[in-house]
């Protein structure tokens, strides 16, 4: 086994890693916890941008099939990685 191969199967083997610590740690988080632990971000930031970061919440349609939604919620740890590896720069709005 070269070099090159033996440095690309270590890099993988850490990058799966990683990802399965993150989803089996993952933390989920409202937006005012979100602002409080990423300053860099504010209430009217993720109201006009939020759609840009990874989050989630509930949903549910009644019999008539009206929608409504809990609170967003946005994974932690998965952030704080975008912001370490400057992801977060890589934005582009749309609208």
């Amino acid at each position: 086994m070269d070099k090159l191969l033996r440095t690309e199967i270590i890099n993988e083997v850490k990058r799966s890693m990683r990802e399965a610590l993150e989803v089996a740690d993952e933390r989920w988080i409202n937006g005012e916890e979100l602002c409080n632990q990423f300053q860099m971000f504010s209430p009217s930031w993720l109201k006009l941008n939020g759609h840009l970061l990874p989050r989630t919440r509930a949903e549910v349609a009644d019999k008539n099939g009206k929608t409504t939604g809990t609170r967003w919620a946005y994974p932690q740890h998965r952030i704080a990685r975008m912001i370490a590896e400057n992801k977060i720069k890589e934005f582009i709005l749309t609208t």
